[in-house]
């Protein structure tokens, strides 16, 4: 079975159409603007992961204040309706050890976020594992993308890739969206995801440039969506950017580097 992305066929007339809008809706100037922000995000997410990880060391002495976790919750978009749920439903002591699981970087990703997974008390598993992906990602943005579920969501194929990948009207053949994606398949999909801007002269920097890319895509499907469903509910919907930066959770972030 394909990919979303590579190994399936495109129109040229759509890839260079499609790329031509993006360069026109998202400049170098915003590319760098949010590629700032997004350095930024990074330096919070390693001070925290080894701050959990002393934590974890200290054998119970010492807890990771709740408006820490608070904050770093609060960046990952996808989560934030369970973050009191989280806050207030798991102990302290669960909350540092399987963050401190994310920092080990002795394993592999597969192995941390297996753990991940088997340690953090909760009863979504989709919410776990999207606090585990974007927590790698800026931990160590040059080894992990940035996956969460509005990116792709392999149960059900939804997310900006799925919709990436209709804007460019590649042929389907009847394979379906849903595909048992792997980490290194992922990882091979943002690579070719960045050889397709690089060839149609979209300057995305490694590592966060598929993210702003992804988040571009996305806050256009979202504004499409409601816009189809009632134009006067759209009149509410934030701007492109604004939902980009929600979306990559650096809304709050802009503020503290001024």
């Amino acid at each position: 079975m394909p990919y979303i992305l590579k190994n399936n066929k495109i129109d040229k007339r759509y890839e260079e159409k499609f790329f031509e809008i993006v360069r026109e809706n998202l400049p170098d100037e915003k590319i760098e603007f949010f590629d700032g922000l997004l350095r930024f995000k990074t330096k919070i997410i390693k001070e925290f992961l080894s701050d959990a990880v002393n934590a974890s060391k200290n054998e119970g002495k010492l807890e990771l204040e709740k408006e820490i976790l608070d904050k770093i919750l609060s960046m990952i978009f996808s989560i934030r309706r369970h973050k009191e749920k989280i806050l207030n439903g798991i102990s302290s002591e669960t909350l540092k050890n399987s963050f401190a699981i994310l920092a080990d970087n002795k394993k592999s990703a597969e192995v941390r976020i297996g753990r991940f997974l088997e340690f953090f008390s909760y009863d979504d598993v989709i919410v776990k594992r999207d606090i585990a992906l974007e927590l790698l990602h800026f931990y160590e943005p040059d080894k992990n993308v940035f996956w969460t579920s509005w990116v792709y969501r392999q149960d059900n194929g939804t997310g900006c890739l799925p919709y990436m990948a209709d804007f460019l009207k590649r042929t389907w053949e009847g394979n379906p969206y849903i595909m048992p994606f792997s980490i290194s398949e992922m990882k091979d999909e943002i690579d070719y995801l960045y050889e397709l801007s690089g060839k149609n002269g979209l300057n995305l920097k490694r590592p966060y440039g598929a993210d702003i890319l992804l988040s571009y895509m996305y806050s256009d499907y979202v504004f499409k969506m409601v816009y189809a469903e009632s134009k006067s509910l759209s009149v509410g919907v934030p701007d492109g950017f604004t939902l980009m930066k929600k979306l990559l959770g650096i809304e709050k972030l802009e503020q503290a580097i001024k």
